[in-house]
């Protein structure tokens, strides 16, 4: 549990890193949308635990979550040539790398396999 606490600390202030935020006013709120990411990462992994690994991906979606904040269920918005689109499953963009990961895992990824023809 330490290191999961620790991971989730890596990731938010890496989040308000990203955000030019110094105070910590928002940060329950930022957690909630830390926690929301890793659950579904965990889910679609399969893993009850975030590797830290994946700590990045956990950073970006948690950002999306922030941007996208009053604007559920919207795909697209639009206002003085400033345009907006999300995605409708916050892990669409992050599909190539966890699937990776996971192939990695399975032993079906290239990561780490050596071949020699002695």
């Amino acid at each position: 549990m330490a290191e999961e606490t620790k991971i989730e600390d890596s990731i938010l202030n890496d989040f308000k890193s990203l955000k030019h935020i110094k105070d910590n006013s928002m940060d329950n709120i930022f957690k909630i949308y830390i926690r929301q990411a890793k659950q579904e990462v965990e889910l679609y992994i399969g893993q009850d635990t975030l590797p830290n690994i994946l700590s990045g991906v956990i950073t970006q979606m948690a950002e999306a979550k922030f941007t996208k904040a009053g604007s559920e269920g919207t795909t697209s918005s639009s206002e003085e040539g400033l345009s907006y689109s999300f995605s409708e499953n916050d892990l669409k963009p992050f599909f190539p790398v966890l699937n990776r990961y996971i192939d990695n895992l399975r032993g079906s990824g290239d990561r780490g396999r050596i071949v020699t023809f002695d």
